[in-house]
């Protein structure tokens, strides 16, 4: 969703990849795969998050910025691996 915001504002192209797709877009994978990990779901929806986003970056921006996908999954996976599951109170 973040691209196509993006496409209709008047900030400049190196802007929009530099400060808000690397800032923005690794930012919510980490907050992503943390939120899984916490809430005890499962592993496999670490994948959802860098799959929208190669999508989005698929249609609307050129080839050289595919690469964020991949780092998006290293991160979420990074994040969802490095997170303890929530603690129950018993």
């Amino acid at each position: 969703m973040i691209p196509w915001l993006l496409r209709f504002t008047s900030i400049s192209r190196f802007h929009q990849i530099v400060w808000l797709l690397f800032v923005v877009d690794f930012v919510l994978a980490a907050v992503v795969g943390w939120w899984i990990r916490r809430t005890e779901r499962t592993g496999w929806l670490v994948w959802l998050f860098p799959v929208g986003c190669f999508v989005g970056l698929y249609l609307f921006f050129p080839t050289y910025v595919y690469y964020l996908a991949l780092v998006d999954l290293g991160i979420s996976y990074l994040a969802y691996g490095l997170t303890g599951p929530r603690a129950s109170l018993r």
